[in-house]
């Protein structure tokens, strides 16, 4: 990294750290689920003592559908500070630093140079749905994002690295009970792990290495299945189902399920063709800015991404592709696509850590190619995006007010 993009990177991250303030001093811990359930844990309970949005109800109780790793991540900070005084945001914005930290060293294990990564970096870190996950970690929904994207990048750097199959496959348990989808991360760090040359001593010790890959996938899977039983008597009950909705959510899931192709057209539009659109609310349409509740689409909100159809399609990048496609494809039948979300699509969050990967590659090839100004001006046009959503329409509002 360059003197200036030192600087950059530098005041970049204080504006982070500015914009993630506010959440961190207006919400107690209790807003967020995975405190509440943390809590309950640690009195040796599975349901937590009150109700809170988006729990579910079974029985007059009430339960955490979401799965249980940021709870326990999260649990010795509750043992010590209490729930109302554990900032769920600021745990995030730590967890958002050390993501780009191991950002930072896979993209050079993918041979990117030091004075193109501070790029790819910037694209991942303020060009995408994670800089808005920091700021609304708050709510359970987002937090439990930046903890599996913690997690994914954790596994990644290791399958690229040392190649320890087992604890590839234990980061992966991590982000798998966060966001259950990222478990189809496991093709790519296969892939990953059979041709890593640490690993490269014999067809016996690669199969080894696989299984211990397996071993804690299994496990996590198995408690998680015993946890829902325990719950819910059912293993394959997530609870889910016992959401209290309202609204749109409710009308859809009466007349279609939590599953169907009914919602393609819809989730797919909002994925890959929903423009960055501010909706005028004032009764003479001239303030009251909001963003599209519904998201921007990735090409739209983060149009940089078109720069990993650039990158060589080796086996590597090939895993990738099909690990990030089957993410996306299953959340294309789900009755939201994420519901309320700012200038982004926050279930592509599941996959971003793996996109990084064609990514970086694509846009180091770009970069031979002499065309670095344009990528360069395309990954800024996608951050200003998120500065006007994230930043400014708040401000804009007061002063038309």
């Amino acid at each position: 990294m360059t003197r200036n993009q030192t600087i950059w990177a530098v005041l970049l991250g204080l504006l982070i750290i500015a914009n993630a303030w506010q959440p961190m001093a207006d919400h107690p811990g209790t807003d967020n689920l995975y405190v509440s359930q943390a809590d309950a844990f640690l009195q040796g309970r599975l349901d937590i003592a009150e109700y809170g949005w988006d729990a579910s109800v079974v029985d007059s109780k009430f339960y955490v559908a979401f799965p249980p790793v940021p709870a326990l991540l999260i649990a010795p900070v509750v043992a010590l500070l209490g729930p109302v005084a554990t900032d769920t945001t600021g745990i995030a914005l730590l967890l958002f630093i050390l993501t780009l930290a191991v950002v930072w060293q896979i993209l050079s294990q993918l041979g990117v140079p030091a004075d193109q990564r501070f790029w790819s970096l910037l694209a991942f870190g303020m060009g995408t749905p994670l800089w808005h996950a920091v700021q609304a970690s708050s709510g359970v929904w987002f937090f439990a994002h930046i903890v599996a994207a913690f997690f994914l990048v954790l596994s990644i750097h290791e399958a690229l690295g040392r190649g320890r199959g087992w604890l590839t496959g234990l980061f992966l348990a991590g982000a798998m009970l966060s966001r259950q989808f990222t478990l189809f991360a496991g093709i790519f760090l296969i892939v990953a792990l059979w041709q890593n040359e640490a690993q490269a001593k014999g067809g016996r010790s690669r199969w080894l290495n696989l299984a211990g890959f397996l071993l804690p996938l299994v496990l996590a899977g198995g408690g998680y299945l015993w946890l829902n039983y325990a719950r819910f008597g059912d293993p394959l009950d997530t609870g889910y189902a016992a959401m209290r909705l309202g609204g749109i959510l409710r009308d859809r899931v009466a007349a279609h399920g939590e599953f169907s192709p009914a919602y393609f057209l819809f989730n797919l539009s909002y994925l890959l063709f929903q423009g960055f659109h501010i909706n005028f609310t004032a009764p003479d349409l001239l303030g009251g800015m909001e963003m599209d509740p519904y998201g921007t689409s990735i090409l739209a909100a983060s149009p940089f991404v078109i720069a990993a159809f650039f990158a060589v399609r080796d086996r590597l990048v090939w895993a990738a592709w099909v690990s990030i496609f089957l993410m996306a494809f299953a959340t294309l039948f789900y009755y939201n696509n994420g519901w309320m979300q700012v200038n982004g699509q926050r279930f592509t969050l599941d996959f971003w850590p793996l996109l990084l990967v064609p990514l970086a590659l694509g846009l180091r090839q770009q970069f031979a190619a002499r065309q670095s100004r344009l990528w360069q001006g395309v990954i800024l046009y996608a951050v200003f995006l998120n500065v006007i959503a994230l930043l400014l329409l708040q401000p804009l509002n007061a002063l038309l007010h």
